[in-house]
């Protein structure tokens, strides 16, 4: 059993060692296959002969295929230079009016701020592990890059405006999304700590159109990575808290979700969709009481909207506040005089209450106020049957509103011709 056992851990040492090894010599194979020298040849050749295209391309295969390339920050140089010619080749287009490819054209500046993101990043941690051997170095191309990036920076916004109005969403969020990162991007730090961007305090508007792009193209994330940022714009506000919301719940964060609809109906109690989506998730939820406080607070703002009094009422027999729910029937009633499915539910409060009021009628037919007590009994039955008949007389059709109600009242009130004319209904 013993030398069972040490075989298996001799094993598994030597496939260990093993793996370490072929990933050594990977690493080893990577770095001897990249011709650094002949990628660079190849690529000035190119830049020599104003072919930036293919420049950009020659430098491309190399970072896709060699991890040492995308650790040499300075192919990231290379390519931004490569596209810099690009863009000037388009530029020029643009002056003698040749047709010029305005999508290619800020395609290629939005490469560029790639470009030079990834080799400021690089070479950063080029200097960190030198810094780790105990050398010191400084940056090479941080001082180019921000100069280099801060030529394109306004027409960067701009292209996102640009696709935003072809309704290409998708793009349009990678443009605003590029432009507002890099506000504050180190590549943009001068020596004295100041920055060479020169941006207008347009934060707020850059971010609520990147909401809006990131909604329309169904990229939820980015909605909620610039949706505080975006609520700062007032007269926007109640829409951003809508998509936040929409996002909120399409991820899954039922939480946050929860917190802007609950946000957005105290801010915007004009605004149904607030009322109705939490309204929903409360009864879901089985929170009647907070479902009903909104409903109420509803009532409040608008007093002569049918609807909400009845969404009131129905979450009050929730709770089973019957007198509440009466009230809010009725008040439906009033606003809206051929409402058969509120006359349904006051009949429907008078049975319960005929009900409540029978099985505490403990006194015996010969007691003085047995009568006086059925009476009462009776009374509810008659303003459930005039409701019923309401119900009725509005929406024949509809028989669960009415049938059941109307033939426990007439049965209770001894109308039999007025109960067997309910026979021809099923």
């Amino acid at each position: 059993m013993m030398c069972r056992l040490c075989f298996c851990i001799m094993f598994l040492l030597l496939s260990i060692s093993s793996m370490l090894a072929q990933q050594k010599e990977d690493g080893k194979k990577d770095a001897d296959l990249f011709k650094r020298g002949v990628v660079v040849k190849n690529y000035r050749a190119l830049m020599k002969a104003s072919n930036y295209t293919k420049a950009n391309s020659e430098i491309d295969a190399a970072l896709k295929q060699y991890e040492a390339a995308r650790k040499d920050p300075s192919l990231y140089k290379l390519k931004v230079d490569a596209l810099t010619g690009m863009i000037d080749a388009e530029n020029r287009k643009i002056y003698l009016n040749q047709k010029p490819d305005t999508a290619k054209y800020f395609s290629c500046m939005y490469e560029l701020y790639e470009a030079a993101l990834a080799c400021d990043s690089t070479e950063q941690l080029e200097l960190a592990q030198l810094e780790a051997e105990g050398k010191k170095s400084g940056s090479k191309y941080r001082k180019v890059l921000g100069p280099a990036m801060l030529t394109y920076r306004k027409k960067i916004l701009n292209a996102g405006k640009f696709h935003y109005n072809k309704k290409e969403y998708g793009k349009a969020y990678s443009f605003f999304d590029m432009y507002a990162k890099t506000k504050t991007a180190p590549v943009f730090e001068t020596k004295d700590g100041g920055t060479l961007v020169d941006d207008p305090d347009d934060m707020t508007d850059v971010a609520g159109l990147a909401v809006l792009s990131a909604y329309a193209s169904g990229n939820n994330q980015g909605v909620l990575h610039y949706l505080d940022e975006s609520l700062n714009d007032k007269e926007k506000r109640s829409k951003f808290v809508e998509l936040g919301s929409r996002s909120a719940a399409e991820v899954g964060d039922t939480a946050k979700m929860v917190t802007l609809l609950e946000k957005g109906f105290h801010s915007y109690p004009s605004i149904d969709y607030f009322f109705i989506t939490l309204s929903k998730y409360y009864n879901e939820h089985e929170e009647y009481e907070k479902a009903l406080d909104i409903a109420l607070a509803k009532v409040k703002y608008h007093p002569n909207n049918r609807d909400y009094w009845f969404i009131a009422g129905k979450g009050q027999l929730l709770l089973n506040k019957y007198a509440d729910a009466l009230v809010s029937f009725k008040k439906c009633v009033e606003i809206k005089a051929d409402d058969a499915e509120s006359y349904s539910s006051i009949g429907g409060i008078y049975l319960h209450d005929a009900h409540e009021l029978y099985s505490k009628l403990e006194v015996k037919v010969t007691d003085p106020t047995y009568a006086s007590k059925k009476a009462e009994i009776n009374e509810l039955y008659k303003h459930a049957c005039e409701a019923y008949e309401k119900a009725r007389s509005y929406n024949e059709n509809d028989t669960e509103l009415w049938l059941s109600g109307l033939r426990e009242s007439y049965f209770k009130l001894n109308r039999g011709k007025s109960l067997k004319a309910l026979e021809k209904y099923k």
